[in-house]
């Protein structure tokens, strides 16, 4: 078993006594101000400590909440499993359908001009060329140049 929040709980007495030692010591010297700084020093350390011990406390308590916790799921989900029906012998053979999601638009990756016109590379390996305010897509370079004749080797 887990011991948690001890170190925190004796810190805190530690704390607690060597606050009321502190109050002790300035009782006799309470007329002078060292007397005074002495007594207030140990009644804030007196206060700390005991707020330092209900603090490792709860740590005690919600650390062993967390052990329980784990244990708690694993039954629950036991639980669940016992009173799921059985599958159908024809949904055991069938292979889960995967999500799709939709095609994402491409990427201006590139763009440049040469003699008058805009060609801008995607990600995809689509090109437009843009002339006089006309817009044109190939789905490739090759396809590009297939069609206009030029760049070919």
């Amino acid at each position: 078993m887990r011991r948690y929040g001890l170190g925190v709980i004796f810190l805190g007495l530690a704390l607690a006594l060597s606050g009321a030692y502190g109050m002790w010591a300035g009782w006799d010297y309470i007329q002078l101000e060292r007397g005074w700084s002495l007594f207030i020093g140990g009644a804030t350390a007196v206060s700390g400590g005991v707020v330092t011990m209900a603090l490792g406390r709860a740590i005690g308590v919600l650390g062993r909440i967390a052990d329980k916790v784990p244990a708690m799921q694993a039954s629950a989900t036991a639980d669940l499993v016992e009173d799921a029906p059985a599958p159908a012998p024809q949904q055991k053979q069938q292979p889960p359908v995967a999500a799709t999601t939709p095609p994402k638009p491409p990427v201006e990756v590139d763009r440049y001009m040469a003699a008058g016109s805009v060609y801008v590379m995607f990600s995809d390996g689509s090109v437009e060329v843009q002339t006089n305010g006309r817009a044109r897509r190939y789905s490739s370079l090759a396809a590009l140049r297939a069609e206009t004749g030029v760049g070919g080797d």
